[in-house]
């Protein structure tokens, strides 16, 4: 009988094994899809009390110096999330020798079990946690301190044998966690570079254009003074007009704002006006086509193919030296083709890219750029005495 009566304990043990690790294979797919860190931390709570039925399961994180231990989130088996605790000092367990057993858990890098004791020195987690036979399971990747795993058990005996697959989720829970710390914070740093590339090109597409238009126009007054005065006034009138539209661009510039309909006729008026503006000293025609179904392209995309034009048209103010200039935009057919051509002294190709420094250099390289992040590409032609064509494709 009692040889029966220990097979039958041991079935009983491998069954519920297979059924835990079949919790955890679930919990890892599903954890392989989670995009945040809350989600980590609920999928583990609800495989903890739901499918494995324990009473109760807390989670605690440690913060990005691994000093503290806060955003707990709890779960009951009855499938209710715990109300969350604060996010400032009242929720925090500091990670230092005396911030009880659950920092002594993460010390010694094992589990722990607090029987009628308190896991934390903090009332308020505690009284958050409430849970009276507890396993203490820290949650580490690697030498990182990832967080705590609080597991209430109803008997320690009958759930001794359940201890590994606790620490098999929470070794999982802390792999999953740590690299979505690690997504999002390289997430941040690439948001963070395409945001100075934007303000970068922004500011070299239209700020640098009309400074450079106001310094040539100041150079110009200075060489009137101080016997033509009546012609350096109106000259002045306009440069401090174009001053201000300096400092409008260095805000849309820095605020990212832009017209939420930029419309096919805005599209070509907008840049009419910059054309004439920047090329004021020049007698160079400008002439603009938009076919197609304008109203298809992405506010991103047409944001980018104004730049590229708004650029397109400076390189031909500043050095063409053309009687006429065509802006055509056309979509159609899945996508969208922005040719900008001149009949002015055209240049090098070649020569002009590969120069290290340089404004042309910068505004072709940036051209480039530009439809590159728009999942496109931009094609140069020019020669020598027969003017230079920009021709961008992108999808739509």
């Amino acid at each position: 009988a009692s040889a029966v009566l220990t097979l039958r304990r041991a079935r009983d043990e491998l069954m519920q094994t297979n059924r835990d690790l079949e919790v955890i294979n679930a919990l890892t797919l599903s954890l392989q899809s989670a995009s945040t860190v809350e989600e980590v931390q609920a999928n583990v709570l609800e495989a903890i009390t739901g499918a494995l039925a324990f009473p109760r399961a807390v989670v605690g994180l440690a913060d990005a110096e691994g000093r503290v231990l806060g955003n707990w989130l709890g779960r009951s088996g009855n499938g209710r999330f715990l109300p969350n605790l604060p996010l400032d000092d009242v929720g925090h367990v500091p990670l230092t020798p005396d911030g009880g057993l659950v920092v002594q858990a993460i010390q010694e890098r094992r589990t722990l079990v607090a029987e009628g004791v308190a896991c934390t020195t903090n009332t308020a987690v505690n009284e958050y946690v409430s849970i009276n036979h507890c396993h203490i399971i820290p949650m580490q990747l690697r030498e990182h301190t990832i967080g705590i795993l609080l597991v209430e058990t109803t008997d320690s005996s009958d759930q001794l044998h359940r201890l590994a697959s606790l620490e098999a989720i929470a070794s999982q829970a802390a792999v999953a966690i740590g690299t979505t710390i690690l997504c999002i914070d390289r997430a941040r740093k690439l948001a963070v570079q395409e945001e100075r590339i934007r303000i970068a090109q922004d500011i070299h597409d239209t700020v640098s254009q009309s400074l450079f238009g106001i310094v040539f126009t100041l150079d110009g007054c200075l060489k009137l003074l101080p016997e033509h005065v009546e012609q350096v006034v109106p000259e002045l009138e306009r440069t401090l007009q174009a001053a201000d539209a300096v400092r409008q661009e260095i805000r849309h510039s820095i605020l990212d704002l832009w017209p939420t309909q930029l419309t096919a006729e805005r599209f070509a008026a907008d840049l009419q006006t910059y054309a004439q503006e920047t090329c004021q000293r020049s007698d160079t025609a400008f002439i603009f086509d938009i076919r197609g179904d304008f109203a298809a392209l992405s506010p991103g995309a047409r944001r980018g193919l104004y730049r590229i034009a708004q650029e397109a048209l400076a390189n031909i103010a500043h050095h063409a030296q053309a009687q006429e200039a065509r802006v055509c935009v056309d979509v159609e057919g899945g996508r969208a083709k922005l040719v900008v051509r001149d009949d002015g002294r055209g240049f090098e190709t070649a020569v002009v890219l590969a120069r290290a420094y340089g404004r042309e250099h910068f505004g072709l390289r940036g051209m480039q750029e530009r439809a590159k992040t728009l999942g496109g590409d931009c094609q140069i032609f020019s020669k020598p005495g027969a003017g230079a064509s920009i021709v961008v494709d992108i999808p739509i």
